[in-house]
């Protein structure tokens, strides 16, 4: 599928491309092209683009406040669905911060707490198995806060049963 930026047509790996290239986000050339390009991702409305969105993820990023708005997209446009994202998450090894933020978001709304242990059971394994070491690591730093949640999602998973 193409997409028109500027007066080049792009499909979805070009796209993907320009957000890995830019996401340092040093210039405002970087920052204008990174946010364009989510604005045309998104514009397709398809969950399975967060995948390609992930990419643009960077924890040493210029402009956190820019980067906040790829979580938004993503939230945009995977609706209830969190499958993609969780799929997104493991392709997120430069940005494992970003992968926590994203879930601590999940982590503080009830009713996404109840979806997360069937999207698990249907996630591949490497995808499980580095979702589930970034919940024990937020376990770990902040037990208080989120060890019920994640109890319950870990002890709901059918791999686990």
């Amino acid at each position: 599928m193409l997409k028109e930026i500027g007066m080049m047509f792009l499909d979805i790996k070009e796209m993907e491309t320009i957000l890995y290239k830019t996401r340092e986000l040093m210039t405002e050339s970087d920052v204008a092209l990174y946010e364009k390009t989510i604005a045309e991702i998104c514009s397709y409305n398809n969950p399975k683009y967060i995948v390609n969105m992930c990419i643009g993820f960077y924890d040493d990023t210029e402009d956190e406040e820019v980067m906040f708005g790829l979580v938004h997209a993503i939230e945009s446009i995977g609706g209830d669905n969190l499958y993609w994202t969780f799929v997104g998450i493991e392709h997120m090894k430069e940005a494992r911060n970003w992968s926590k933020i994203i879930l601590y978001r999940i982590l503080n709304d009830e009713e996404e707490i109840k979806k997360v242990p069937s999207v698990m059971d249907a996630l591949p394994q490497k995808n499980r198995k580095y979702i589930i070491d970034l919940l024990e690591e937020i376990k770990d730093e902040d037990y208080d806060m989120f060890s019920r949640s994640i109890d319950f999602i870990l002890g709901q998973m059918k791999m686990n049963k």
